[in-house]
């Protein structure tokens, strides 16, 4: 049923469909009886899909055991021209240049403390962390604290976004040298919060390993929880004829993503994320034998359907 219904929503523009998902989702929530399972805590859903803390209540309901929204910057942020979301159905694929499009910090902090009022109380709620588009990379420390420091009493965990293909210039703040000092910003801001708060480091999917060794030995004396592989894959996508670069998550991801991970693995002991590309629950169950200790689906959830983290999570307990 799901792929017929899937057929008719895919005739509509990729961004128009996402939107109308939101009105589906809060008819069929409250029919759901709750999901449980000793994976449930493990899946999540993935940066990018809840931009604006819109969905967060209804999430538990369709098995997710936390969720990353955002990427969340300072002042709000209009994003990039549409067209900038794309299917590519033959590949198990979408293609975004999103650009972080949000309401920006102080709008979408609210919406989280009013939603954390309504969720379980082991549901988590983590904050994908960016830096404006008008800020200079020498400025980035700034932006990434200063969202930090709206969620401060209502953010789970914060995730420093450094990896998406969509921000130009964004990836260069990879470099230790750079992304030292963002991790630093942010952990002050913590420290000075009343409670402690994990911090993760989201990185790209073309690292080689020698890069990713670099950053991991770096990140690892800076007190951090762990980090979220992988990222979108930057590439082109052309639509009527015109060349459009951004990032691929789907299928595409699947084998690079799996592979970031293991290399990860082999270097540190610190919990790791794993995203992109998990479309099926075999991909999933690769993940943790490959030695994630949590998931994130974003990809997985829009062509496996509505019920997918349902049965994930089910699989997977079992």
């Amino acid at each position: 049923m799901w792929f017929l219904i899937r057929s008719i929503l895919f005739l509509l523009p990729a961004e128009l469909t996402h939107q109308l998902s939101h009105p589906f989702m809060r008819i069929i929530a409250p029919f759901l009886t709750p999901v449980s399972g000793s994976a449930k805590a493990k899946v999540g859903l993935a940066a990018g899909f809840d931009k604006n803390a819109e969905i967060l209540t209804l999430l538990p309901k369709f098995g997710f055991g936390f969720a990353e929204i955002g990427t969340v910057t300072p002042k709000p942020q209009g994003g990039n021209d549409k067209p900038r979301l794309f299917r590519d159905p033959k590949r198990n694929a979408l293609f975004n240049r999103m650009g972080f499009n949000n309401l920006g910090s102080g709008i979408i902090s609210e919406r989280v403390r009013r939603a954390k009022k309504l969720l379980p109380p082991d549901f988590l709620v983590g904050v994908n962390l960016g830096k404006n588009k008008i800020t200079p990379d020498t400025e980035a420390a700034s932006d990434y604290a200063k969202v930090a420091e709206s969620f401060i009493d209502c953010a789970d965990y914060f995730v420093i976004n450094v990896s998406s293909p969509n921000t130009p210039g964004l990836r260069s703040l990879q470099k230790p040298e750079f992304l030292i000092p963002i991790v630093r910003a942010v952990q002050e801001k913590i420290q000075k919060g009343a409670r402690s708060i994990p911090l993760y480091v989201k990185l790209a999917p073309e690292l080689d390993e020698s890069s990713l060794q670099e950053i991991v030995l770096a990140l690892e004396g800076e007190n951090i929880a762990g980090l979220v592989l992988t990222n979108t894959q930057s590439g082109i996508y052309i639509y009527r004829g015109k060349e459009y670069s951004g990032g691929y998550s789907g299928s595409p991801l699947t084998e690079i993503a799996l592979q970031r991970l293991k290399e990860a693995r082999k270097l540190t002991s610190l919990p790791i994320m794993s995203v992109g590309g998990i479309m099926t629950v075999r991909d999933a169950a690769d993940r943790f034998n490959a030695g994630a200790t949590q998931i994130q689906i974003y990809s997985g959830w829009i062509y496996g359907g509505p019920f997918f983290i349902r049965k994930l999570v089910r699989s997977l307990s079992k």
